[in-house]
């Protein structure tokens, strides 16, 4: 699995109580959700939120103490659905995964919870499925399922929008971060990830007959 995320460092954080801590992921394929389920955990955990120091991971905006306002608002651009792309929009079950499901895992600390997900699902059996090569749409669904729970256990702490267009500049200051996309909108918020992944796949390379 290859995929790009890089968080901007020249964003400041805003000042404790000012408002949430806003997220800007450029990208909703594999590594996008990857940061928004990591993301989701911290929240869920009470170990991300507002913080008065740039690029700590304070929690002064905590649950019970402002409402129902989040601690996290991540704003996602792309126009794909989550975990699409080249490397894991595949329909097609013949694409598999190239490695094994014991290296799949999401969960920190949890290697084995694809290989479990893979045996619940009937995938494989118990004593196959350390070495199980799982198709690619069934790891993607396999990541928007622990996506689904990670925010649900967030409660009103984190809020996800999902932004269906192609990002096509980002400008940074003193403020913070603002990516335009193709629309002639734009996302601003304290902190960027870029998570592009994987370019475009062609057929260019292979011979004509």
């Amino acid at each position: 699995m290859s995929a790009r995320s890089t968080a901007h460092p020249s964003a400041s954080a805003p000042t404790a109580g000012s408002g949430p801590l806003r997220i800007v992921v450029v990208g909703a394929g594999a590594a996008g959700s990857l940061v928004v389920f990591h993301i989701a955990r911290l929240v869920a955990a009470g170990s991300a939120g507002n913080s008065n120091t740039a690029g700590s991971a304070g929690n002064s905006n905590t649950a019970g103490s402002g409402g129902d306002r989040p601690s996290v608002d991540v704003t996602v651009v792309d126009p794909l659905d989550p975990v699409s792309g080249p490397a894991f929009g595949t329909a097609d079950a013949a694409h598999l995964l190239n490695v094994p499901a014991s290296g799949m895992s999401v969960v920190p600390g949890e290697r084995f919870d694809f290989v479990t997900w893979c045996v619940d699902e009937g995938l494989t059996s118990p004593d196959d499925a350390t070495y199980f090569f799982a198709p690619r749409n069934r790891w993607a669904r396999y990541l928007r399922t622990r996506l689904d729970e990670a925010r649900a256990a967030t409660g009103d702490r984190l809020r996800v929008t999902h932004v269906r267009s192609t990002a096509t500049g980002i400008s940074v200051d003193a403020s913070g971060v603002r990516v335009t996309t193709a629309d002639g909108s734009a996302v601003v918020g304290d902190r960027l990830v870029l998570a592009t992944g994987l370019p475009g796949v062609g057929d260019g390379w292979s011979p004509c007959d």
